[in-house]
């Protein structure tokens, strides 16, 4: 299916000792032969040859060598020490935040509401054989049907909208009359960042911002965090990846409208690997750093057209992917005359539609 998506042998060596007047000098020398010539490809397997040198002073340089590899690690250790002291401060500031300057919550951000039922978060479940409980599968039928959508890695302690939950996929690999189920999260880089911390750390825009006060010490936290280094939104984007999927330009990418697409691809044996942020070799003075979740894709040729909605003018941009994969410079719609939170579009031969509501 396309992707939708030496051991070393050597004769006993024998270490004869080598006397020295010189006591603060005690040499050795010795002479092997090896028959194996894995590491030095020029070397005559029956060839031997003479090494002397100075046990003391090999000895005092690997000492040396050592603490100065050490030094890069102890300073690692501490270095994440003081995140984790920092992290436990803005996870406390957080909590304070929820149970002190946060708003009732309405059913519609409130976690005990929106996180019930068939909405409820899931774990990860690794390839597993489905049982055909009746009929059979036809032995000619290989291919995947992946479902995208929210399921929060953390339950918040706050507020929580149904948009916010990390990208999870869950897939079923029918190949061979056989088929397996599998479910796994989108490893994006918010992911990744609250995996490590063990809470969720970063802001939603859909319901951090519940009241006056909570939405001011929501901002500072979040500033704050990116300042310490907690984390990098600008470098490497928020987003969940939790919309939708699309298969272009060779990949099969998860897609929300907060980031630029992350690639993933389907195993043989039926698992999701997250392949890593992709930028579609965009050029370096582009910042290129969201775009809609529904691109529309180019059977015959290839190519991928979408856009991006902007909160300044241009108000809207729209650009395309070419077959292999390089993104072109965006084309201003100068029609939209504001700004527009426009979820889709629609392509035909000759025309892009854009719905435009604001």
């Amino acid at each position: 299916m396309e992707t939708l998506s030496s051991s070393f042998l050597a004769r006993p060596l024998v270490f004869p000792p080598h006397q020295s007047s010189d006591l603060n000098y005690v040499s050795s020398s010795f002479r092997f032969s090896a028959k194996s010539p894995h590491h030095q490809p020029n070397f005559n397997p029956n060839s031997s040859f003479t090494l002397t040198f100075n046990p003391i002073n090999k000895l005092i340089n690997r000492t040396a060598q050592t603490l100065k590899n050490k030094q890069p690690v102890a300073q690692k250790i501490i270095n994440k020490k003081q995140s984790s002291s920092l992290a436990s401060i803005f996870q406390t500031l957080d909590d304070l935040v929820c149970n002190f300057l946060d708003l009732p919550l309405r059913p519609s951000i409130d976690p005990k509401y929106v996180l019930s039922g068939n909405f409820a978060p899931v774990d990860e479940l690794p390839p597993t054989p489905c049982e055909v409980v009746e009929g059979s599968l036809p032995s000619c039928l290989d291919g995947a049907y992946i479902r995208n959508g929210p399921n929060p890695r953390f339950i918040p302690p706050g507020p929580y909208h149904l948009f916010d939950g990390d990208g999870m996929l869950h897939m079923i690999r029918i190949s061979r009359g056989e088929a397996t189920f599998c479910s796994r999260y989108v490893k994006t880089y918010k992911y990744m960042v609250e995996q490590e911390m063990g809470y969720p750390i970063f802001p939603s825009v859909f319901s951090s911002f519940n009241g006056f006060g909570a939405s001011i010490a929501r901002s500072f936290l979040t500033l704050s965090k990116m300042v310490t280094g907690q984390f990098n939104p600008i470098r490497h984007g928020f987003g969940v990846a939790n919309t939708s999927l699309a298969l272009f330009s060779g990949h099969l990418f998860a897609l929300c409208e907060s980031d630029i697409p992350y690639a993933i691809k389907v195993t043989p044996d039926g698992d999701i690997v997250t392949i890593g942020r992709h930028d579609f070799q965009r050029s370096s003075r582009e910042w290129f750093f969201r775009m809609t979740a529904h691109p529309k894709i180019d059977r015959e040729t290839g190519e991928a057209f979408a856009y991006r909605c902007h909160p300044l003018w241009p108000f809207l941009t729209f650009f395309r992917f070419d077959a292999e994969g390089r993104k072109h410079k965006d084309v201003p719609i100068y029609s939209a005359d504001g700004a527009t939170v426009t979820h889709d579009f629609a392509v035909t031969k000759s025309y892009a539609i854009f719905l435009m509501y604001r």
